[in-house]
């Protein structure tokens, strides 16, 4: 059997949904150790968990589609681009950022962290770029593909504010209580300029390396 674009979705996003359920499974039930850092505070807390779970439901909505035989509607494939992109800005955060300051476990800790952090980030990148059958994303499409990340930091800071100090907070540039105001905007300011930086990149390289788009812009006449 052919194994061509259908069966490499399958397959990519079927892993995507193994990977995210064993990684908070294991959270829970502690099969495997994982590292102290990950379980600080409480796991829906965490930007990385809410990016995979994005992850875990765009892949569910593929799944669904491919066995339909339809494409992507347009939410699910802006929801798709959405979770990407967190799960793309939670690997700069971790590398550049947590890493350095934390410990490189986090990166690599087969407890979830892995999984979360760096596999499925890697099957995501591979699964919209390459796999995705879809609409060429349009410029509107990036915009709502940062909504997500803007509720999360909303949410966070009101949930910050509510408890008085920062014991809830799950990273250190969300220390709101203990950092003067314009240093935490200046964070959020940064991150919400990297996320919609590759949120328009992925949406651009995409018609350039997925042969479901290049056909569409190639019949269509439209630039690549």
């Amino acid at each position: 059997m052919e194994f061509g674009i259908r069966e490499r979705t399958i397959l990519v996003n079927s892993l995507i949904i193994i990977c995210v359920v064993y990684a908070f499974a294991n959270f829970v039930f502690q099969f495997v150790k994982t590292v102290d850092f990950s379980m600080n505070v409480n796991p829906l807390l965490y930007f990385t968990n809410w990016s995979n779970i994005l992850a875990a439901v765009a892949a569910f909505c593929s799944l669904y589609c491919v066995f339909k035989g339809i494409r992507l509607p347009k939410s699910a494939a802006v929801l798709k681009l959405a979770s990407l992109t967190m799960l793309t800005v939670t690997f700069l955060v971790v590398v550049f950022v947590l890493g350095p300051t934390k410990g490189w476990e986090i990166l690599f800790d087969i407890g979830g962290l892995l999984f979360l952090h760096l596999i499925v980030p890697i099957l995501s990148v591979i699964d919209y770029l390459f796999n995705a059958d879809m609409d060429p994303p349009e410029k509107n499409d990036v915009l709502l593909s940062v909504v997500p990340m803007l509720i999360y930091a909303l949410g966070m800071v009101i949930i910050l504010l509510i408890a008085g100090n920062d014991d809830l907070a799950p990273y250190p540039f969300l220390r709101i209580h203990s950092q003067p105001v314009f240093v935490t905007l200046l964070w959020f300011a940064a991150i919400g300029a990297i996320g919609f930086a590759v949120s328009y990149g992925y949406s651009r390289l995409v018609r350039k390396t997925n042969p479901n788009l290049k056909a569409d812009l190639s019949s269509s006449g439209g630039s690549p």
